[in-house]
């Protein structure tokens, strides 16, 4: 949990101070030398002195490690592809790339994220870029087709529209928060050209589309969007009045993917597990399955925040009950954390993953404090586990 906190303070430090990596670099071997030195001369000597040198050394190596690692990987920046873009604001161009995600929004309009590879100008010059952009489509100028669907190549005409930073302080960021999600540019598709479907081997989008399908197949045409949403957390395709409905009902998370649909995929494996013990190394077998189920309904949601902190938190988990190791919630839960900063450090200021985990560790630091200001004759009959669960929710 200390190593979470101190890499995140290291992220923050970066965004905040925004230095070049190479500065934090310098920083940060100057801090690993110091801690090597401390180290060895603690080991050498047993000063008290060198002793609290070596972790205050180790502390800012982390939290340097932090900030290099966020300046490595900072999104704010647009990358030069998209400073080229940027110069024909208001004009109509031609694009064709890979559908990565489409939203339908609360005006009735389409989101549409497209993977760009390749760029047509007014000139007729064709470019490669390797950029993301978000295509937004009005159904009352320009109807959807009925064949797109997510990991489809397509090809549309679409004029660039401008990203401008917000005006008023503390006003919603909306340019940065689509460079969180990598993309840095934003068009309205005027007309559709062509759609050639997505190849039938193994990708995330045509497992999707495998899923959703069998989805609808096997719900009524009034039901299977809310499946879609409450399975997978597919929302797109729900109304603006049910999203409504549910807010004001105080049930918008059951239709986000989080540790409650982690827990129904690892409860079946629990029953199932005893089954491998009579083979050899059959622990390591049953643990192997559950790893992939975990990371195929990970990538089936997209990698979401809670799916990708509850998946690891569940694996490591199942590891320690399965192997006779301590289990440690919080500190699992932070490793958790790590490992999706590690990934994409810019993580750190998405509203899913503080909520995500600040969520989480509420329910972990507050649950057992609560726990024992009970009494014993609430606390040990048979309402009392109901009665905490109903504290916890």
């Amino acid at each position: 949990v200390r190593l979470l906190l101190i890499l995140s303070l290291g992220i923050l430090a970066d965004y905040y101070w925004n230095l070049p990596f190479l500065y934090w670099a310098a920083l940060f071997t100057t801090t690993i030398t110091g801690y090597a030195i401390s180290e060895w001369m603690y080991q050498r000597h047993l000063f008290s002195a060198a002793y609290i040198s070596t972790i205050l050394f180790y502390l800012g190596t982390v939290l340097l490690f932090g900030a290099g690692w966020h300046a490595l990987w900072d999104y704010r920046d647009s990358p030069p592809e998209v400073q080229v873009l940027d110069a024909y604001t208001w004009q109509e161009l031609t694009f064709s790339g890979k559908v990565r995600k489409i939203k339908r929004t609360s005006t009735g309009k389409y989101q549409i994220d497209i993977a760009v590879d390749s760029l047509q100008f007014p000139d007729q010059i064709w470019w490669e870029p390797n950029i993301r952009i978000r295509a937004v489509l009005n159904p009352d100028d320009l109807p959807i087709p009925q064949n797109l669907s997510l990991g489809n190549s397509m090809q549309f005409k679409a004029t660039v529209y401008p990203l401008e930073s917000p005006r008023n302080p503390g006003q919603f960021d909306y340019q940065q928060y689509l460079a969180s999600r990598h993309i840095y540019s934003q068009v309205g598709i005027t007309s559709i050209e062509a759609i050639v479907p997505a190849p039938h081997w193994f990708r995330w989008s045509y497992f999707r589309r495998s899923v959703l399908a069998a989805i609808e197949h096997n719900f009524s045409k009034e039901t299977a969007p809310l499946a879609k949403a409450l399975l997978i957390g597919y929302k797109s395709e729900l109304d603006r009045s049910e999203k409504l409905q549910f807010s004001r009902a105080g049930l918008s998370h059951i239709m986000a993917v989080s540790g409650l649909h982690v827990g129904f995929i690892i409860a079946p494996f629990w029953i199932l597990i005893p089954l491998f013990w009579t083979f050899p190394h059959g622990k390591k077998v049953g643990l192997t399955l559950l790893i992939l189920m975990l990371f195929l309904y990970a990538g089936l949601t997209g990698f979401s925040a809670s799916v990708t902190r509850a998946s690891p938190t569940g694996g490591l988990l199942s590891y320690g009950r399965l192997f006779h190791k301590v289990r440690d919630s919080k500190n699992l839960t932070a490793v958790s954390g790590l490992i999706i900063l590690l990934i994409n450090p810019s993580d750190l200021f998405s509203i899913g993953f503080q909520l995500s985990f600040g969520a989480v560790y509420i329910i972990l630091l507050v649950a057992p404090v609560i726990n024992t200001q009970l009494p014993d004759w609430i606390k040990y009959r048979w309402y009392g586990v109901p009665l905490m669960i109903i504290i916890i929710s």
